[in-house]
């Protein structure tokens, strides 16, 4: 019991490092085991806990009601059990580690490390392979009207199933990692560190953009604005305005964008896929995705309330009444889709709600909150939400454990006390 809580973390970081090499049964065995752990130390240490709900618990859990009300009113009940057990493992582990952290709230630091050395193994193999010209392992860009050298090599890097998709994903999830690590140095003065972590930061963006996922670029449009508006803010309030920012933070900004401006100014293939966000049905991915919408639309319509079941298995065997012959999903593409169809409209408002409340909470640290540490970590989850949920509007790369594991990680942080 003296060692328990180092056990637990031990455990929380080889979930989170078995996410780029290992199969999504053993990263649920490891989290039901993390859960255990935490359960056995609340029943049995002498250590008092608080185990009162904050507002975004309280959402989460309708939700997972509601999740659960839906699996009893699905027809086809096994099915939908196999993913209704996926999600009950992680809500089990999102409230597990809302504990650990209460106790625990110094090991984020190490644990946000932890995650950016992921984040930077990662985008290194993705890039090496979008170097090497790695070969598709299916049809992951549509070759209609592409010269040879417009045809981007989609990095996947290790995580499995092998899918850029995955792994851009994944990687936007942690990007967040790496602003944390930069503001809480700069805060301190390590002006080297924080600028070898500018430098990942760089490197895992290049990373995304080499797995040619339009949802991840899109995703960005949500990141950035975020970010920046946080930055001015924060030059407003601590520095007396912009004018009074360091040049050399100003020249620094500049070049960093310039750089990342000029490596897709000076790579067709990319400027060319970048152009097919915008080409719709031209396009046969988008053509293919706009189906699936038509078809999960008409889906909830006959499902408003209750919706069909969780889980890919049970998506497929009803989707299989609406969609267009040779259009066959293994999902909408489209989290708040996926969401409603599932579970139905009052689980996608539970939902919303949730995300609601949590950036809510992270507003109020950002902006009456003294120390930067609590200031910046807040600022990473918003951004995190902010990116997943960007891309998860066109994919529903998000329900993967990888991603799963991860963003209910970061949102269990708010469960500190320094977050209260």
């Amino acid at each position: 019991m003296c060692n328990i809580d180092k056990i637990i973390f031990f455990v929380l970081l080889s979930l989170l490092f078995c996410a780029i090499c290992t199969s999504s049964d053993l990263m649920g065995g490891i989290a039901l085991i993390f859960s255990f752990l935490v359960i056995f130390k609340t029943i049995f240490s002498f250590e008092k806990v608080d185990l009162s709900f904050k507002p975004f618990q309280k959402a989460i859990l309708i939700y997972f009601l509601l999740v659960t009300v839906s699996l009893f009113a699905s027809s086809l009940f096994k099915l939908s059990f196999h993913g209704y057990i996926k999600t009950f493992i992680y809500i089990l582990f999102f409230y597990s580690a809302c504990i650990f952290f209460k106790t625990n709230s110094s090991k984020i630091p190490a644990l946000i490390l932890f995650i950016a050395g992921l984040m930077s193994y990662e985008s290194i193999v993705a890039i090496i392979q979008n170097a090497s010209g790695v070969v598709e392992i299916s049809g992951w860009q549509d070759m209609t009207n592409i010269n040879p050298e417009q045809v981007v090599s989609r990095a996947y890097g290790t995580l499995q199933p092998y899918n850029p998709n995955l792994l851009a994903g994944y990687l936007l999830c942690g990007l967040s990692s790496f602003v944390y690590l930069v503001l809480v140095n700069l805060k301190q003065g390590k002006k080297r560190i924080a600028l070898i972590f500018l430098g990942f930061l760089l490197l895992n963006l290049v990373a995304i953009i080499d797995t040619g996922c339009r949802g991840a670029y899109l995703g960005f449009l949500f990141f950035f604005p975020v970010l920046f508006l946080a930055l001015i803010y924060y030059a407003k309030t601590q520095m007396g305005g912009l004018s009074n920012v360091k040049k050399r933070y100003k020249n620094l900004t500049i070049a960093g964008m310039v750089a990342i401006l000029a490596f897709i100014a000076t790579n067709p293939a990319l400027i060319k896929r970048v152009e097919s966000i915008f080409a719709l049905r031209a396009d046969s991915s988008i053509s293919f995705r706009l189906n699936v919408y038509e078809a999960v639309w008409r889906m909830f319509l006959d499902n408003p309330f209750l919706g069909i079941g969780v889980g890919n298995q049970n998506f497929r065997e009803i989707y299989g009444l609406y969609m267009k012959t040779g259009y066959d999903a293994l999902g909408s593409y489209c989290v708040p889709l996926e969401i409603v169809v599932e579970s139905g409209i009052f689980a996608l408002i539970a939902f919303v709600v949730f995300l609601i409340l949590v950036i809510r909470q992270c507003l109020k640290l950002c902006l009456l909150n003294k120390q930067i540490n609590v200031k910046a970590l807040a600022l990473c989850i918003i951004l995190m939400i902010a990116a997943t949920m960007g891309h998860g509007l066109f994919d529903t790369i998000w329900f993967r454990p990888q991603l799963q594991f991860l963003f209910w990680t970061y949102v269990a942080m708010l469960s500190a006390p320094e977050l209260n």
